[in-house]
């Protein structure tokens, strides 16, 4: 199951925004929360930066795992296994290309 804007090309200033500090530049970055999706029973975050940054290209997105820390919150983990990082973008596809269809 997946939760994600209409159109992430009009992705307007109400939407839900993610806001993660980045260690390397010591400055909190904004993110378009895409989509949160259930693969293989771990819940997955997909974002994209609102203002164009340069390690991240214009077609691409982040998706971290989201985890449980011992004080019952959640936190973004990286997600070190390509195989699962390529099944998690291939369900959000799947998803987009569903919802698009649904919409014609």
């Amino acid at each position: 199951m997946a939760d994600f804007f209409e159109d992430n090309n009009n992705i307007e200033e109400e939407d839900d925004i993610i806001v993660l500090h980045n260690e390397t530049t010591d400055k909190d970055e904004e993110f378009y929360h895409l989509a949160t999706l259930d693969v293989e029973e771990k819940w997955y975050v997909v974002m994209k930066p609102v203002e164009k940054l340069e390690d991240i290209a214009d077609d691409e997105v982040l998706i971290y795992e989201i985890v449980e820390d011992e004080d019952g919150n959640d936190n973004f983990a990286p997600i070190e296994d390509e195989e699962i990082l390529e099944k998690v973008f291939n369900e959000f596809m799947a998803e987009v290309e569903k919802y698009e269809s649904d919409e014609e």
